[in-house]
């Protein structure tokens, strides 16, 4: 297979795909609560053809917590990385190979625990590296820890920034707090 098909089937097998600005390939399926992504690529060792792929898992709302709060672009926050992935090598790639890991993909996805990764990402120190920060603040809005994110918004008016990384300025915590706001009210 080449590439080209390789997209072509997880589009006839129900993904979406994409590329990004850089080229990296990627396939989304919607399962009813939650959302698996795949980052794909289709290389030849030696005399093999591999079909690699990271997964990732989120929902729609914890997707529009993360980029809302963290003011981006992406449709997509991913809530867990199984940096392992999919490994597929075969003398040549065929359709029946993405078929076993879309299969793999969507197996992972379900038997994965949200609710932990959400409470994990909750209790994600201030202080923490990378994007470890946004995490925590679209989880805490997801859970609905509206008073911890006010108490948070009130010490960053005090000017006390609770250990957080330089780039996560007050504005960060002002939108944590509408979208926990607005999930509070819809619920």
């Amino acid at each position: 297979m080449r590439i080209k098909e390789v997209t072509e089937f997880l589009r006839a097998i129900g993904w979406s795909t994409k590329r990004d600005e850089i080229g990296y390939r990627y396939a989304r399926f919607e399962l009813p609560d939650r959302v698996v992504e795949i980052i794909y690529s289709l290389d030849r060792i030696r005399d093999q053809q591999k079909f690699r792929g990271v997964l990732s898992l989120s929902t729609n709302g914890f997707s529009h917590a993360y980029r809302k709060i963290g003011g981006g672009k992406d449709d997509y926050g991913s809530l867990m990385t199984a940096w392992s992935g999919l490994d597929i090598r075969a003398p040549e790639i065929l359709a029946e190979h993405i078929q076993q890991a879309s299969e793999q993909a969507i197996a992972w996805a379900q038997s994965q625990d949200m609710d932990k990764a959400l409470r994990d990402h909750a209790a994600l120190p201030t202080d923490a590296p990378g994007t470890g920060p946004i995490l925590h603040l679209a989880s805490l809005a997801i859970l609905g820890e509206v008073e911890k994110l006010k108490s948070y918004q009130a010490s960053f008016e005090s000017g006390d920034r609770l250990g957080f990384v330089p780039y996560v300025t007050k504005d960060y915590i002002d939108r944590a707090v509408a979208v926990a706001e607005e999930l509070a009210a819809k619920s």
